[in-house]
């Protein structure tokens, strides 16, 4: 089979720049949402989805997205798009499936009415397994970072907000997959922060960082990241920050940051240009191995990837202001041989044809959060120690008791068999002999506590 990715189709709708680009679970439909607006498609027939009336209004920040990120709970069949806008609006889509369109589910107005642009969304789990609820961050021009349960019937609910200090502009947010914390990575600065999932608190702060982060995608343990930093990506360390890997980029024409995401079992790196393609990196080599033309050319910043079990997606899209802009799905078949484990895709979650199954983190347990294995392995230990403890101690005191009456009756026993033997010989002769009659005596007297009597004579 080909190893390199081949054209799909070409889907045609926005009149304007496109700023992001998300595929729902299962890679169901597509997203692309920017200056006009948002458009979505059903992958199944490349046909655009009915939505929610949006104007068309490119100077209208109320009406420009610039980010969207997917949900889909297993429990109800659902699934639901989050999309934010320039003005700091949040909204929600559910799809209906029996009506075959998109319906506004919710809607988050910007705090005090002020301004204040959505730079980033994501979401703990992308496929939410059934009796959980999922959990929403997005970050803000104005330094504000907020944290929402979303639950299978569609109750919003807000954790927290807290809003940093002003040397941080949180260009992107991350919700670690396996702890539920918030990564922070600011757009200037180098300083990466995390953030309790519950609170809100700074957890730690880790710098430097690069001096520029304009896109940022996280890997799937949570580890390794990678960003655009104004003329190349970079392959980093998070607990380090070493940087591990090197993409020599194009060079840039625009300051607009250039997305970049995971792909193909975070082998590859694909990352956006504004030099009318974009680039497909091998992790290992640090090689360009392919570039996905646009027709047109021009600036083609947002990228998207995916994973099923028999192949990979990416998408890509055109990202010029006041022209048209299509979206190209490019695809990659994965060889028999490799699809029984479908890997994840850049957005950490595990492909597959039954969303039953949940995503495997290497030496964890999934029992509602992800716990290391060693953590179960010692808490076995000591319970099993503790449950010894316990039975020795119930059980040794009876032992002991049980053992030491029958030594008692075992004495009792010979004592009585003795005097039985010297009454008879007395009985027999009764003028026994000094000696007999002495150890009669000495002996009685020694077990007197014992047998609970003496001779009198």
């Amino acid at each position: 089979m080909s190893s390199e990715y081949k054209l799909l189709s070409q889907l045609t709708g926005p009149r304007d720049a496109v700023l992001s680009l998300a595929f729902s679970a299962k890679a169901k439909f597509l997203a692309a949402a920017g200056y006009s607006g948002v458009y979505i498609w059903d992958l199944s027939t490349s046909a655009s989805t009915p939505l929610p009336h949006m104007l068309f209004a490119p100077q209208n920040p109320k009406y420009v997205i610039t980010a969207s990120v997917w949900t889909y709970f297993q429990k109800t069949n659902r699934h639901i798009l989050i999309l934010g806008s320039m003005r700091g609006d949040i909204l929600l889509w559910d799809w209906s499936e029996e009506a075959k369109r998109f319906n506004l589910l919710y809607r988050v107005h910007p705090m005090n009415d002020v301004q204040d642009e959505i730079l980033s969304l994501d979401v703990h789990e992308q496929t939410v397994a059934s009796g959980r609820i999922g959990r929403v961050v997005a970050s803000t021009a104005n330094r504000c970072i907020s944290v929402w349960t979303l639950s299978s019937s569609g109750e919003f609910n807000k954790i927290f907000s807290t809003t940093l200090g002003h040397n941080l502009k949180p260009k992107t947010v991350r919700m670690c997959k396996i702890t539920r914390d918030v990564f922070v990575f600011p757009l200037f600065g180098g300083e990466i922060l995390r953030l309790d999932y519950k609170t809100g608190a700074i957890k730690s702060r880790k710098s430097p960082g690069p001096g520029r982060m304009g896109s940022v995608a996280l890997n799937h343990t949570a580890d390794k990241f990678v960003t655009y930093t104004g003329k190349n990506f970079q392959l980093y360390r998070l607990g380090n920050l070493e940087i591990l890997k090197n993409f020599t980029a194009e060079a840039p024409v625009v300051f607009f940051p250039k997305q970049v995401a995971f792909g193909e079992l975070e082998t590859i790196v694909v990352g956006g240009t504004d030099r009318g393609c974009a680039l497909v990196y091998n992790i290992e080599t640090e090689e360009v191995v392919q570039r996905l033309g646009y027709p047109g050319g021009s600036l083609v910043q947002p990228v998207s990837t995916f994973t099923l079990p028999g192949c990979h997606l990416i998408a890509i899209a055109g990202s010029t202001q006041e022209q048209p802009s299509s979206v190209i799905l490019f695809e990659k078949s994965i060889p028999k041989a490799l699809q029984q484990t479908a890997p994840p895709h850049a957005g950490g979650d595990l492909r597959k044809v039954s969303t039953s199954q949940n995503i495997s983190v290497p030496n964890s347990i999934h029992i509602g959060f992800y716990l290391p294995k060693i953590v179960i392995k010692w808490a076995s230990t000591i319970g099993a120690l503790v449950f010894m403890f316990f039975i020795l101690y119930y059980t040794m005191p009876k032992y002991l008791q049980l053992s030491t009456g029958f030594h008692h009756d075992d004495r009792a026993s010979t004592l009585q068999k003795d005097d039985m033997k010297l009454r008879g010989a007395i009985e027999v002769d009764s003028d026994p002999s000094e000696d007999a009659m002495t150890w009669w005596v000495q002996r009685s007297n020694s077990d007197s506590d014992e047998k609970g009597f003496v001779l009198v004579e």
